[in-house]
């Protein structure tokens, strides 16, 4: 099969399209003929080496397609069956490989799709879409009074988390940018639309000073800190990624002190310990956006032997919203 491979970390010319042989499942696994995958700022980190992933080895973590044969002990999915599936559960090892013709997943990172679902818009959502719903859902117990700021509104998940957070439904969704020029890029479910410069003033004029129930951060740095202070009692800091690359510390104290929770997601880390949780979330995100109620826009679809130009978008922040590899034989 043809795969997108990283021999050797480096930048974006460090993906190889090559000949690899076709993967087969476990027990427990079910491979897929790959018709798109989905192309996230978490992939470059994997091709860049910033996390420590034996080589040769093959990006991607959200596909979908049709099942190609199924493993020992796997029930509920068939041959043929249109199919969406994670491979972030890096608790069972190095799994990732969505850059490719043929990928394994584990049934419990994988949901049947209806006939006529939109493959490349399911590629797309899932990772984004799941990070969301389980932050939302899971950790923050997202209620209508609540109002939630999410920090890189203009980013791909920051998008999602805004769309999700409107139809869950949160009393307001403050979207935070980087600057002017990107507010025109923040999701249009957001009430309202800050710069970051102005994240405490704008913050306090929007909620009368009491602050925000939620802040949803997968900037990290300093934005991080001054969301954490615009924390109302009760408040919640979601911390689910830190694209800054900066981790300034946090205060006890002022957790304590201000009676905030401090939470954090990482669902490649966790998602083998929680397998009915991610399941759930897969199902219910595939579910919301067939059927049109949360409305994530066209992805970009490109071919695969253009996915070093992606990444190139991506690390350069020019990219669209989402990006998918078309990749079906």
């Amino acid at each position: 099969m043809r795969a997108a491979v990283v021999k050797t970390p480096g930048p974006a010319e460090s993906l190889e399209i090559v000949d690899v042989p076709d993967p087969v499942p476990a027990q427990g696994e079910l491979s897929i003929d790959v018709e798109f995958a989905g192309v996230g700022f978490v992939d470059t980190l994997f091709r860049a080496g910033v996390f420590a992933l034996p080589t040769p080895f093959v990006p991607g973590i959200e596909v979908s397609g049709r099942v190609r044969e199924v493993g020992a002990g796997v029930t509920g999915f068939a041959v043929g069956q249109p199919v969406g599936a994670l491979l972030n559960d890096f608790g069972r090892g190095p799994r990732a490989g969505g850059y490719a013709e043929i990928a394994v997943a584990h049934a419990s990172m994988a949901v049947p799709l209806p006939e006529g679902a939109d493959l490349a818009g399911v590629a797309g959502v899932l990772v984004n879409g799941v990070t969301a719903w389980m932050a939302l859902h899971d950790l923050a117990r997202l209620g209508v009074d609540d109002d939630v700021l999410v920090l890189g509104a203009s980013g791909g998940l920051g998008n999602t988390i805004s769309r999700l957070a409107a139809v869950r439904p949160a009393r307001r969704v403050i979207g935070v940018v980087g600057s002017e020029a990107r507010r025109a890029s923040a999701a249009e479910e957001c009430t309202d639309v800050i710069v970051a410069a102005d994240l405490a003033a704008a913050v306090d004029e929007l909620t009368d000073g009491r602050g925000v129930d939620v802040v949803v951060d997968p900037v990290g740095g300093e934005l991080r800190t001054r969301a954490f202070e615009r924390l109302a009692p009760f408040g919640r800091l979601l911390v689910l990624g830190n694209a800054s690359g900066r981790d300034p510390a946090l205060s006890g104290d002022a957790v304590w002190h201000g009676t905030r929770q401090l939470i954090g997601l990482s669902l490649g880390t966790v998602a083998h310990l929680v397998p009915e949780q991610v399941q759930t979330a897969i199902s219910a995100v595939v579910g919301s956006t067939h059927r049109g109620v949360l409305r994530e826009p066209a992805p970009s679809v490109v071919r695969l032997e253009d996915v070093a130009g992606v990444h190139r978008a991506l690390e350069n922040r020019s990219a669209p919203p989402k990006t998918v590899l078309a990749v079906g034989r």
